[in-house]
């Protein structure tokens, strides 16, 4: 009984939290809309820039307040192409060993609070052992999918810490890569490289979104099929 009323009074605290780091945050999301006054305030900050431009990076992927692709361009625009994927990464593993831990703390009731029950239901086939790295790693690379409300549902499967960290950092690189090589290209006012990398997501984005609803559909079905099959058999 005093284990779960500590259990609730955590996620009270946690939603709590959450509210107060939107609150927070607000205001260095907006400074974001422009990437060239940011960086000149970033720049002017010193260390303690450092500490900023990474708290959003992790509230983008706890709290998931804007699309983590417009905070990887800033980087780039930060910190370089290079720079800025090696702080990126750091970003999101801070963020999703936070979520990772949360989640094995406070089971399954917490992750559905968060992602929805219907999320829950949803990616269920996540509890395939065999196929588990595979799926997160498809999951994590390809464009269009929901990565920051998985981060929230794959804690709740058998994977250990350290290989869902390091599957879904090595699937988020070229993701990364592209948008603070974007970024770096209009810090630098390389406008050509910037459109020839912006043309380039968008083609990798489209193929990406009509890969991921082909595999969703193609699964459904399957699923479909085999329920089909156990009431015939029941």
């Amino acid at each position: 009984m005093r284990k779960n009323g500590f259990r609730i009074f955590s996620v009270v605290i946690f939603f709590v939290a959450m509210v107060l780091l939107t609150v927070i945050a607000i205001p260095l999301i907006r400074s974001l809309g422009n990437p060239s006054e940011f960086k000149a305030f970033i720049d002017s900050c010193g260390p303690w820039g450092f500490g900023m431009m990474l708290f959003i990076q992790v509230s983008q992927i706890v709290v998931a307040l804007i699309p983590g692709e417009f905070v990887e361009f800033v980087a780039g625009t930060v910190y370089g192409w290079l720079g800025g994927l090696l702080f990126c990464l750091f970003g999101i593993a801070v963020g999703q060993t936070i979520i990772f831990f949360l989640v094995k703390f406070w089971g399954k009731d917490f992750a559905e609070n968060v992602a929805g029950s219907k999320a829950v239901s949803k990616f269920k086939f996540l509890q395939d052992e065999k196929k588990l790295r595979t799926i997160i790693f498809f999951l994590f690379f390809v464009p269009g999918t929901p990565k920051d409300l998985i981060t929230y549902l794959v804690p709740l499967t058998k994977i250990k810490f350290a290989d869902f960290l390091v599957i879904t950092l090595f699937a988020r690189i070229p993701s990364v890569l592209s948008s603070t090589y974007a970024g770096d290209a209009f810090s630098n006012k390389d406008f050509l490289t910037l459109a020839i990398t912006y043309g380039a997501i968008i083609v990798f984005s489209v193929a990406g979104v009509i890969c991921y609803r082909i595999w969703d559909e193609k699964r459904m079905e399957r699923l479909s099929k085999k329920n089909l099959g156990n009431k015939v058999s029941g």
